[in-house]
């Protein structure tokens, strides 16, 4: 990873193992990667169950990882820094260590920890992350996922590590990396089942999980990165679409009939007229007015019966040349009235928005049925639903 400084970051709970286990994993892959430091995300019980399992004895479970990938010839010098004050306790929201994740507020508080430690680390561009959400409870690696997708840059990554099922009920002595020379006994329930297996034959699986890097998109617009998750998240959240499922839309632009999810729909003249503008990404009062001027102009016309009727809508026609704020009023009112057919379907507003909105909806993904028949016809006045 060129001359950056490369840091493990990873949350522990209960099962020091994965620290080690994803240790030993990442110097084993083709292209092995050894980490400058290690730093860990825990809480109060969880450091205590670190420490004695891989920083105390003599020689540490720790020392024992560094000596034997000393001896496969890989580069550790000065590498693999790691100690208790890189072991971090997670604070809750009166800033004491929490002995556990039990509340929405613990959560929460986890997030906004685990949030102001990761950014001090993706700020420092000579600094790679590697994080590893192999362990801790399931809503410890969802939040540092989360994070990472928050705060994470181009050559930054999430790792997850899986050793046999068959070993996961436990072993004695525990297992840590492979080590050869060691034999378990496999345990069922906490007890021997009478089975042994060799340390160096299990595997360690070691998977990428890849992530959306979100910070391309807000970094530009935000002074500073706020210091809390919930306030991150929302803020980013305002800057996005809404988070909905849009609903289908196909339209028969001879016939003047809309389907949407597969229920027909039937609106009127006017309502289809600028359902066909909207459709094709003409937004705003203002150019709705001036392509219904358009209309106006071939009110007469026979071959396309909504072209005509929407020309001769009352209102429209009455206030347009005398009064072209009541005739914008009156495109409004349809579109208020198209607006509240559609109202069942959550997502579909998006195509016909409030007053001085854009069309959100992606209009790219509407069917159209006779679309060119049209075009053919009234392309000059509609000269986007040629496209």
């Amino acid at each position: 990873m060129s001359n950056k400084k490369v840091v493990l970051i990873s949350v522990v709970g209960t099962s020091p193992a994965v620290l080690t286990e994803t240790v030993w994993a990442l110097a084993h892959q083709k292209k092995p990667i050894v980490p400058d430091e290690v730093v860990v995300f825990t809480t109060a019980r969880g450091k205590d169950d670190l420490k004695r399992a891989i920083l105390s004895g003599s020689p540490s479970i720790w020392e024992q990882l560094k000596v034997s990938l000393k001896r496969e010839k890989l580069k550790i010098d000065g590498k693999l820094v790691f100690s208790g004050h890189l072991v971090k306790e997670m604070l809750d929201a009166n800033g004491q260590p929490m002995d556990d994740l039990r509340t929405g507020e613990d959560n929460l508080s986890a997030a906004d920890f685990i949030l102001g430690e990761l950014r001090r680390y993706t700020e420092a561009s000579d600094t790679v992350v590697l994080a590893s959400i192999a362990g801790g409870r399931k809503t410890m690696s969802a939040l540092l996922f989360s994070c990472m997708s928050l705060l994470g840059r181009e050559d930054d990554k999430v790792y997850h590590v899986l050793i046999p099922p068959e070993y996961e009920c436990g072993m004695d002595p525990p297992f840590f990396f492979p080590r050869k020379g060691v034999a378990h006994q496999l345990l069922s329930g906490g007890r021997p089942t009478g089975k042994k297996v060799s340390g160096a034959k299990i595997g360690i699986e070691l998977f990428e999980v890849p992530f959306v890097r979100m910070r391309g998109w807000y970094q530009e617009k935000f002074k500073t990165i706020p210091p809390s998750y919930r306030t991150l998240v929302s803020r980013i959240q305002l800057m996005a679409p809404p988070a909905v499922a849009r609903p289908e839309v196909e339209i028969d632009a001879w016939n003047c009939a809309v389907r949407v999810n597969g229920c027909e729909l039937r609106p009127s003249e006017q309502e289809f007229g600028l359902l066909v503008l909207l459709a094709n990404g003409i937004s705003g009062l203002d150019e709705l007015y001036r392509r219904l001027h358009l209309l106006n102009k071939e009110k007469e016309t026979k071959w396309c019966q909504w072209v005509g009727q929407f020309a001769g809508y009352t209102k429209f026609e009455q206030c347009y040349d005398t009064d072209p704020k009541e005739a914008k009023q009156a495109v409004s009112d349809v579109m208020s009235t198209l607006r509240k057919k559609f109202a069942c379907f959550p997502g579909l507003e998006s195509l016909v928005p409030m007053r001085g909105r854009p069309v959100s909806y992606p209009v790219r993904n509407i069917k159209w049925l006779n679309k060119k028949r049209l075009a053919d016809i009234c392309g000059y006045l509609f000269p986007d639903v040629t496209k």
